[in-house]
């Protein structure tokens, strides 16, 4: 039948994933992450080498200052994405931040000022842009459909992944080189203690055209004041988007702290405790962790791979998956508690020794501690938390997405990046100091209980995690028949 020009019908365009832009943002994460860890090996023993005097101490408030600059940065970068509607000129700031820390790094040694005070600098500039991976999430939140979420947020997070465990990766290629190895201009040198910090500038520089150059911006699953995708203008109401759940977000950002808690922890007190509770020495304690951290790479690889291959979410729900993650951390610390049933410590010194076992003149608590199964806890490490970590991530971000509903989340999402850098920034300070006076009893019990305690959380049936998703869902899917004539 013949319709009048003037009568065609409107006919409303579906909302599809950008997936190049979300294939971008997940190159742009692992640029983030592999400066996290990519000369962490190699700091401490080049300011040796600069600044003798740097002390222990002092060094641990470099490492803290990294997570110093990414609370104080990430809730202006959420703010400044939200307030133009875009997140390039945040992100190119942030590696702009990141690669002139880099240089800063590489100078540090010719520039006549204190270095311990320079590589505070450093780490602070670098730290502040790293924050923009929180936009990173964002992005993926919101340039995605609601039924492609929690892929487009498994490949950002598994960026993420990605580049933390290449960082050691890449420091280990940086070991055939020698200081102080090739000069430039008699005054900057490359070797292995400041090749990472060239490498880094170049992911930073290609970071910066990938921007510039290949990433657009493309917002499939936000609903926007004065936009609309239909063929013809027409006078449509706009979807009324209800507000988000204040308690839901708040536990969001709690559990997110509690898995950087536990993820430090471990990374910082991994080694020490084999060492003290397996008897090993330095060299064997590095070389088991460094296997178990392997095998947990490959397992959270296999994990992302199943949620953005073989959409897992299908069998997991996303509420279920954190509470599981959540389980999962309790379970390891309850694995491998030392309980009162197990043998005693078979291994205890005086000092005398080189430091392997339970020292007594250290530690008070050495004749009291009963000894893990060197079996069970190296298991537990490489299968709970190897599929727990990966987990939490993938599911905690989107359900966050989803509590926040289809608008843009660049404020939250910071706040959740701080959440996590304050977990980073903290947890080894409180394992370690709760540690050295009491023994890892305490520790892994105050761990175990948080992780339960935000399990039970999850579980209450008032907070309303899936009504804002129920509301995208349906915008997406339902057919408007009242428009077509």
């Amino acid at each position: 039948m013949y319709v009048p020009s003037d009568e065609k019908p409107i006919i409303k365009e579906e909302k599809k994933t950008h997936w190049l832009s979300i294939y971008i943002a997940a190159l742009l994460s692992f640029v983030g992450s592999v400066q996290f860890a990519l000369y962490f090996s190699a700091l401490w023993p080049y300011m040796q080498i600069l600044d003798p005097d740097m002390d222990e101490s002092f060094y641990g408030y470099t490492v803290a200052l990294y997570s110093v600059g990414q609370i104080i940065i990430s809730p202006f970068f959420g703010w400044w994405s939200n307030k133009i509607k875009a997140v390039s000129p945040p992100l190119c700031f942030g590696l702009f931040l990141m690669l002139t820390g880099n240089i800063f790094y590489i100078i540090m040694e010719v520039v006549d000022f204190p270095k311990r005070f320079m590589l505070l600098l450093v780490r602070f500039v670098t730290g502040m842009g790293s924050g923009n991976v929180a936009i990173l999430r964002s992005y993926a939140s919101t340039a995605s459909t609601s039924e492609d979420r929690t892929k487009a947020i498994a490949w950002v997070t598994c960026g993420q992944a990605l580049g933390l465990t290449s960082g050691p990766l890449f420091q280990l290629v940086f070991t055939a080189l020698e200081h102080p190895g090739i000069r430039f201009f008699n005054m900057f040198s490359f070797s292995l203690y400041t090749a990472p910090a060239y490498v880094a500038c170049m992911i930073n520089i290609t970071g910066l055209i990938l921007v510039k150059f290949f990433f657009q911006e493309e917002y499939a699953g936000v609903e926007e004041d004065g936009s609309t995708s239909d063929v013809e203008q027409a006078p449509a109401k706009k979807p009324f988007v209800p507000p988000y759940d204040v308690i839901a977000v708040w536990i969001c950002y709690a559990t997110r702290f509690t898995d950087m808690f536990v993820r430090t922890n471990l990374e910082t007190l991994g080694s020490p405790f084999a060492m003290m509770m397996f008897n090993l020495k330095e060299e064997l304690a590095v070389r088991y962790m460094s296997i178990a951290q392997g095998i947990v790479g490959v397992m959270t690889m296999a994990t992302y791979a199943a949620y953005i291959f073989l959409k897992l979410e299908r069998w997991v729900p996303l509420r279920s998956g954190t509470i599981i993650a959540l389980a999962g951390m309790a379970l390891f610390h309850i694995l491998t508690f030392s309980w009162p049933f197990l043998p005693s410590i078979h291994t205890i010194t005086n000092g005398t020794d080189k430091a392997v076992g339970c020292n007594t003149e250290r530690f008070s608590w050495c004749e009291q501690l009963d000894q893990v199964n060197v079996w069970v806890f190296f298991l537990s490490y490489t299968i709970v938390i190897g599929l727990t970590f990966p987990l939490m991530q993938i599911t905690l971000n989107t359900l966050f997405s989803k509590i926040l509903g289809p608008r843009r989340q660049g404020s939250e999402q910071g706040w959740l990046q701080v959440s996590s850098a304050v977990g980073r920034m903290i947890g080894p300070i409180g394992a370690s100091k709760l540690y050295q006076s009491n023994g890892p009893r305490p520790k892994n019990g105050a761990v175990e209980g948080g992780s339960d305690a935000f399990t039970k959380m999850f579980n209450f049936d008032d907070f309303k995690f899936g009504q804002l998703a129920e509301l995208v869902d349906s915008l997406h899917t339902r057919t408007d028949t009242k428009d077509l004539r």
